[in-house]
């Protein structure tokens, strides 16, 4: 039941994702001032889910993974039926604000660590979570940018507003034991019920001292893949010419690399490299890096100069398209398991009663970098072109890796009871 609200999630929030350029574009006029609006637009998005997900991290320690599902599920549908009213850039902005409760993804992490033991178990669960995710992933772009082609932009959110109100009542099949922390010793199974004593900033400082690296790790790299996804759309659209349904087609297949990678590899490379997360993490990052890198040189104008001939460079067509293409499916592989790893190992070395203010706290950290990053990623695309965006997204990967390869412990260190 978690895996299928995780894909209702999905679904009905993607269902909007190709068509919100087109949309954007349509509300404002201009081309570049469009490209400007939907960078804010997509900053306030991430603004408001800051505040959201720290809140939301208290009402799942305090009321639980039903509560939260129900509460996230209206918010979606909220967010969704005035997205479809939408006729001016005002309301496009005004339906932003209910994402300070839609945590969806948060609330099931919540239920899967309640209901798994650490470790290989978790990492697994974990996973298939994540494909869940990618299954309406897959699903709501390609459906999304087929209604889209039609010229109505908002019929998809009418669409998502009636499937977020179905899941919100599908959460009250969800089983009663959702709510408690399990933790398996030999053959034991044990229910924590300590509950969290600390305030909250004694709670945070304690999880930063904690995990305060693999935080880190998740929510600078955060930085680069929200400077890069939110430079993509716009990328697809007025360089590589894709129209709302061929956008749709491309999204549910980036989707679906990252999450086939979640749901049947990433077990397996975890238990191939030891079970320590660590060097995952570590791995995830320098592929990033040297993903990054490959692309900058790509569409580097110096070095197809010196491949095609001056003058000959390719600014179209597949040759101009195909390292694109390509490296982002590759990229969305490693950018899945390392979001993936980071969660698992988190979650196995705090307090089982910080659970819910961790995920949070990740959540919350996630969207600050999605704040700044589609501003910045716009900006630089606009001055220096997808190579520029590349280079600076490569730079964030290689710096976050020489301060894990500096800062991590050999092994982490996990706390016993």
């Amino acid at each position: 039941m978690i895996y299928l609200l995780v894909v209702l999630y999905a679904l009905c929030y993607q269902l909007q994702s190709p068509l919100e350029p087109f949309l954007v574009e349509r509300l404002v006029g201009s081309e570049g001032e469009a490209a400007s609006s939907y960078a804010r637009l997509q900053s306030l998005f991430s603004a408001v889910q800051t505040l959201g997900s720290l809140c939301f991290g208290l009402l799942l320690d305090k009321f639980g993974v039903r509560v939260g599902f129900i509460v996230n599920f209206l918010c979606c549908a909220l967010t969704y039926y005035l997205l479809s009213i939408c006729d001016s850039i005002e309301i496009l902005y005004l339906s932003k604000l209910p994402g300070l409760g839609m945590a969806g993804f948060l609330c099931a992490q919540m239920a899967v660590t309640n209901l798994t033991e650490e470790g290989n178990e978790r990492i697994v669960a974990l996973g298939r979570l994540t494909t869940s995710y990618t299954i309406g992933g897959i699903l709501g772009p390609y459906l999304g940018g087929q209604l889209g082609a039609s010229g109505n932009y908002t019929i998809g959110a009418s669409y998502a507003t009636i499937g977020s109100v179905c899941a919100a009542i599908l959460v009250c099949c969800l089983p009663g034991k959702i709510n408690n922390t399990i933790e398996k010793y030999g053959k034991q199974q044990q229910k924590a019920t300590q509950k969290a004593k600390d305030s909250w900033f004694a709670a945070v400082s304690k999880l930063l001292y904690l995990v305060g690296l693999l935080l880190f790790a998740k929510v600078v790299t955060s930085v680069a893949n929200s400077m890069s996804a939110s430079a993509q759309p716009l990328i697809l659209k007025n360089s590589l010419g894709f129209d709302e349904a061929s956008m749709g087609s491309f999204m549910s297949v980036k989707f679906a690399s990252g999450g086939v990678t979640n749901g049947f590899l990433l077990g397996y490379i975890a238990r191939l490299m030891g079970g320590h997360m660590r060097v995952v993490v570590r791995n995830c990052i320098a592929a990033m890096a040297v993903g990054y890198l490959v692309q900058a040189a790509c569409y580097s104008e110096v070095l197809g100069n010196a491949v095609f001939g001056a003058g000959n460079l390719p600014t179209s067509g597949v040759i101009f398209a195909a390292p694109f293409l390509g490296l982002s499916f590759l990229m969305s592989m490693f950018q899945f398991s390392l979001a993936t790893s980071i969660t698992a190992e988190s979650t196995s070395i705090v307090p089982s009663e910080y659970k819910g203010t961790l995920l949070g706290l990740e959540h919350s950290l996630f969207a600050v970098a999605r704040v700044f990053g589609p501003a910045a990623g716009i900006s630089v695309l606009q001055a220096a072109g997808i190579s520029g965006l590349s280079l600076a997204c490569f730079s964030i990967f290689a710096a976050v890796y020489a301060i894990w390869v500096s800062f991590s412990p050999p092994v982490w260190k996990k706390k016993k009871t």
